[in-house]
């Protein structure tokens, strides 16, 4: 679910919500516009819309200066769970649904590839090779597309079996990031998506 801050009396945006440790500069905000766009999914951020923001240093800035990476809330806590734990606290009972949200960064600060997972989809040919088992990707057959975190952005990084993603991840609990960030997946896409894990899983 996204949020939307409430605004002040004249109808601005509310208050940014910043992390308290000095040394931690991300932030969660209400969007102070419609144009931006999540970093992770590529979607905009609607104005008002409660959003994360990790703050990082700008290469080209001659002074030091530092730059604004957006989030949806969920997105963040999906690709970007360090800085997104890091700075929950100070966003408060603006964030809805907390509790699931810090338990999947938790979960992808713990298992260090979880972040990579991106969408799940059928092999459009024969010819990817799975990062786990090196073997090719059937065509038509289930896959994960992955992305690596690099210099501020998410690159693709090639593909993974359905049935290979319980030992590449390390754990099974990745449906719910699967659903966020493939929303065209209906009941029998993921029935099938389970019954791949738990192949994969025995």
């Amino acid at each position: 679910m996204r949020t939307s801050v409430p605004p002040d009396r004249r109808g601005r945006p509310g208050p940014s919500l910043v992390s308290s440790w000095s040394d931690v500069p991300h932030l969660f905000e209400p969007a102070s516009s419609g144009r931006a766009k999540c970093r992770a999914c590529g979607d905009r951020i609607a104005n008002g819309e409660l959003r994360f923001g990790e703050r990082l240093p700008n290469p080209f800035a001659d002074d030091g200066g530092e730059m604004t990476h957006w989030y949806h809330p969920a997105c963040a806590a999906y690709r970007r769970p360090e800085p997104f734990l890091e700075t929950v606290d100070a966003a408060g009972q603006a964030l809805a649904d907390r509790e699931r949200l810090v338990r999947e960064a938790t979960l992808g600060a713990a298992h260090h590839r979880v972040p990579r997972l991106n969408r799940a989809e059928r092999a459009s040919s024969g010819r990817a090779t799975c990062r786990h088992c090196r073997e090719k990707i059937e065509k038509d057959a289930w896959r994960f597309s992955l992305v690596f975190y690099e210099d501020g952005r998410f690159v693709p990084a090639g593909f993974v079996h359905a049935s290979c993603a319980a030992a590449y991840f390390e754990t099974t609990d990745i449906l719910d990031r699967l659903r966020h960030f493939s929303p065209g997946l209906g009941d029998a896409d993921l029935a099938e998506i389970r019954a791949a894990l738990a192949t994969g899983a025995g």
